[in-house]
């Protein structure tokens, strides 16, 4: 994934967070502060580019296959003492 898609999902991952909070403050009659908003949009924005980047990389389907092999051989394998 080049840098510029994670951006826009970022982007995107904020300014719904951002929308989501303002929403969940105003149904409950309460005010909002913006410095709680950008603390919210930057850190789910952080996040949801960091699992789009971890997941979007070619050698993540090498890292799954060998993870599920070693666990499913530690479930299904025989015990050796």
């Amino acid at each position: 994934m080049d840098v510029q898609t994670l951006g826009i999902i970022a982007v995107i991952v904020a300014a719904v967070v951002v929308v989501l909070y303002v929403w969940d403050r105003r149904t409950k009659q309460q005010t909002f502060d913006m410095m709680d908003a950008a603390k919210l949009a930057v850190g789910a924005g952080g996040i949801a580019s960091g699992v789009a980047y971890a997941v979007g990389t070619d050698s993540i389907s090498d890292v799954v296959e060998t993870a599920t092999s070693s666990v499913q051989e530690m479930f299904v394998g025989k015990p050796e003492f």
